[in-house]
């Protein structure tokens, strides 16, 4: 009898110490997070990850990024929003980058070799007067090319002007004298509702000027040489400048 009841008490201390180790090591929860280093050019750039803003600029990282594939974007004022997917792993730490941010800021610039304009009086058709701000080109203010003149060269008091102060042309372009003579400086035009705008500038001014045109573009001009001027040669003066393509949009970084 004694037996018996001990083959039954036998397999019940079997469940009963299988169920204490059980509860002793209890299974681990497995890492569902890993983390992203992310560096861009130029830096600073906020990183969103899944339409959300982490807080975070570049170069950082970001951590406990749930694992899976992830959208990322980065956004820096005056460049395009930057977006791509990254699979993230748990537990580790994903490199991404350097990422080229890319500047919404459309320019062109004019004058690598300067463009050279001359006064009015005494030119033929090989010394244009005038310039398209828009193209680069240089028109004689009595070419067939009139119409798309912006700005030219005067004899009158040697001054580069709107166009619409030359008899029969008529658009109206807005001269406001910069800081400096470093067209390079990154400076942005004020608005052309503020500040001391006028019709035109002095041969001799040695800053640059910014420009507001018929169709609505701003424009950072400087003269970079200037001569002629005696008998047989027309007075002459060589401009560079940087085109703003976007209407109203006065950066130039």
């Amino acid at each position: 009898m004694k037996k018996l009841i001990l083959l039954l008490i036998i397999p019940f201390l079997g469940l009963l110490i299988t169920s204490c180790n059980s509860n002793d090591n209890p299974v681990t929860p497995t890492n569902t997070k890993g983390n992203i280093y992310i560096t861009s050019n130029p830096a600073g750039a906020q990183i969103w990850i899944d339409g959300l803003n982490s807080s975070k600029t570049t170069p950082d990282t970001v951590k406990d990024v749930t694992e899976g594939v992830r959208n990322i974007t980065l956004k820096l004022t005056d460049y395009n929003d930057t977006t791509f997917t990254l699979s993230v792993t748990a537990g580790q730490t994903s490199v991404v980058g350097p990422i080229t941010l890319v500047s919404n800021i459309y320019t062109v610039f004019y004058g690598g070799q300067p463009i050279r304009i001359y006064e009015t009086a005494g030119t033929d058709t090989t010394q244009p007067s005038g310039l398209d701000l828009s193209s680069g080109m240089a028109y004689g203010v009595s070419s067939s090319q009139k119409g798309l003149v912006d700005i030219y060269y005067s004899s009158n008091g040697y001054l580069v002007q709107s166009a619409d102060l030359y008899p029969g042309l008529i658009r109206v372009t807005k001269f406001f004298v910069g800081s400096s003579n470093n067209i390079y400086d990154g400076v942005d035009s004020p608005d052309r509702n503020t500040g001391t705008w006028t019709t035109g500038i002095s041969d001799t001014e040695t800053n640059y000027v910014f420009l507001y045109d018929h169709d609505g573009h701003y424009s950072k001009l400087r003269i970079t040489g200037q001569g002629g001027g005696v008998p047989g040669i027309p007075a002459w003066v060589e401009v560079q400048w940087y085109y703003n393509e976007t209407p109203l949009d006065k950066r130039f970084k």
